[in-house]
């Protein structure tokens, strides 16, 4: 019964998507080709009820459903303002891979997932600094390096 209706919603998701983007081509509404990081969204979702659904949490569907679901939001952004700002905005994915580590660390407590997720929001942030702000502000990667070695060396070395 459970996977009838999971088929069910698929279906009509489908259908209304392919309805919308058909109408799109022939001039009758205008935008739908814009709503497809929609489908993203709706699949981390699906992670994310499958996660909270099952009796033994797999960390695995929480950091695809919090990836995804950032990943949707953000080619909506991208979608509604200018694609051509993805030069400047790419380190935004090492922090969306970092949030993702976070989801997981605040479900487990397990530190080396605190470790990842600062690490990489860390390393997002200078690479936008540097790529996106200015290149004379390339140093701050060995400064965010060495901020990263003293984190490591004191939460996870040492015990």
């Amino acid at each position: 019964m459970h996977k009838g209706k999971s088929v069910l919603t698929l279906a009509v998701v489908l259908i209304a998507a392919g309805a919308a983007l058909t109408l799109e081509n022939m001039g009758v509404v205008s935008g739908a080709s814009r709503l497809w990081p929609a489908f993203v969204l709706i699949l981390s979702a699906g992670f994310l009820i499958m996660f909270f659904n099952r009796e033994k949490n797999d960390p695995a569907l929480l950091f695809l459903g919090t990836v995804l679901s950032l990943l949707g939001a953000f080619f909506f952004y991208l979608n509604y303002t200018a694609w051509s700002q993805m030069s400047k905005l790419w380190p935004v994915f090492l922090g969306i891979a970092g949030a993702g580590f976070l989801a997981i660390y605040l479900e487990s407590r397990v530190r080396l997932f605190l470790l990842l997720s600062v690490a990489l929001v860390m390393l997002a942030g200078v690479f936008y600094l540097v790529f996106g702000v200015s290149l004379h502000l390339w140093p701050l990667s060995l400064v965010a390096f060495g901020l990263s070695l003293l984190a490591v060396n004191h939460f996870y070395l040492r015990k």
